[in-house]
């Protein structure tokens, strides 16, 4: 047996078993990126390596479409960063092309109800990270571990119980969206939640499993599956018109943006940070923090936050993540993504030669960046929609958009 077991109860991934050639790249693939010996924690990088196809995302596509065709049901899509930048290669655009308008569009066309931007669920996590960091920094207590990326909180879950305290309270930019339109949604537009059917477009396959830990997301899609949407209904996606997210959680910054790719993540966060420690905007060097971009393993630097020097890190792979544990452990903010080059690079975007899969991230990467540098709000706390919802919205309201980790069993237990 050369291949990675896929268990039955697997909700991320799935195996034809009749395409298989026994071949070992899935192994190859979860031994140089996991090295966990086997133990599964969702990434489904092994997916895009799988050289006949018999590695597939689970598909649960069709089980949106029954919902959007019943009448019952409000069904919101909301779609994370870097399928904007991929879902062009499913239709013959060039890589890394900027396509959010005619993805909005397409989605419209498929028939949901609303569709709105997880970016905007980014804004959010960036506001409840920066502020947990914050505290964490009055308190001397180092690190902050991001929590964005479900397999590497899997992981943490897995084999660093002991540490989860170091992990972020706050949901995943997804599960924000989710929990923001089961209530804050859901009370604007005086629509009972329970009618309310949430759609995650993600580049995730982890994102599949996540929705089972927190329910408030329905149903979680890959680009693939949204690509295979458009044409089953016999959208024609390069003649689309481009339309415009609805408008309750359509605005948000470019730092929620740049999410999509490693250190997007640490670079929204510092900027709001710095922020809420000197009551105004960061210098320019937060804007443009070349350390902790691309695709380097672990990329670090050293910014200076005003009362306070912080050291951060940004980190590729849970396999490196995992042999330089002790060490990250020493910096005082942690991003890791299971992914290479983050989700830009996530098991459920669109299949590409292996020979080209840098390149593609790269193009994909450099898009983000380039709408980051031309964007007229570049930070969180700037977003008119994120501060209308905690004026109006969180604060009068207890809306869960943090969470707790618990325990798991791993191969080794």
């Amino acid at each position: 047996m050369k291949k990675v077991e896929i268990k039955p109860n697997n909700v991320s991934i799935d195996r034809i078993n009749e395409k298989c050639l026994n071949c070992g790249m899935c192994k190859k693939t979860c031994e140089k990126i996991n090295g966990l010996e086997g133990d599964c924690i969702n990434c489904g990088q092994c997916v895009l390596t799988c050289p006949s196809g018999a590695l597939i995302p689970k598909f649960d596509y069709k089980k949106v479409l029954n919902y959007i065709n019943d009448t019952d049901y409000t069904v919101v899509a909301f779609t994370a960063p870097a399928v904007r930048v991929a879902i062009g290669d499913e239709f013959g655009f060039a890589s890394g092309a900027f396509l959010e308008g005619k993805m909005v569009s397409a989605l419209k066309n498929i028939g949901f109800d609303y569709v709105f931007d997880t970016t905007f669920g980014a804004d959010l996590t960036i506001m409840e990270e920066a502020n947990e960091l914050v505290g964490r920094l009055k308190h001397k207590q180092k690190p902050l571990f991001t929590s964005c990326c479900p397999s590497w909180v899997l992981y943490m879950e897995k084999y660093h119980s002991e540490d989860l305290n170091l992990v972020s309270t706050c949901k995943s930019p997804i599960s924000m969206e989710a929990s923001m339109i089961k209530s804050y949604f859901s009370e604007m537009y005086d629509i009972p939640k329970e009618k309310i059917i949430t759609v995650s477009i993600a580049p995730c396959t982890s994102k599949k499993n996540e929705r089972v830990i927190h329910p408030e997301t329905d149903v979680s899609l890959t680009t693939r599956e949204l690509a295979m949407m458009i044409r089953e209904t016999n959208i024609d996606f390069k003649n689309l018109k481009d339309a415009e997210f609805d408008a309750l959680m359509g605005s948000s910054s470019s730092s929620g943006l740049i999410f999509g790719t490693s250190g997007g993540v640490t670079e929204a966060v510092l900027r709001t940070a710095y922020y809420m420690i000197n009551g105004k905007m960061a210098p320019p060097k937060f804007y443009d923090l070349e350390e902790i971009r691309g695709e380097e393993n672990i990329k670090t630097t050293t910014v200076d936050l005003g009362k306070y020097y912080l050291r951060v890190a940004a980190v590729n792979t849970i396999k490196i993540a995992s042999e330089n544990y002790e060490k990250l452990k020493t910096f005082d903010f942690v991003e890791v993504m299971a992914c290479p080059g983050g989700c830009i690079g996530g098991a459920g975007q669109p299949l590409s030669a292996i020979k080209d899969m840098l390149e593609i991230r790269n193009k994909r990467r450099e898009s983000m960046y380039n709408m980051d540098r031309v964007a007229q709000n570049r930070e969180a706390y700037k977003n008119p929609k994120v501060q209308d919802a905690y004026i109006s919205y969180l604060s009068k309201n207890d809306i869960d958009l943090h969470t707790e980790y618990y325990a798991k069993k791993s191969i080794k237990s």
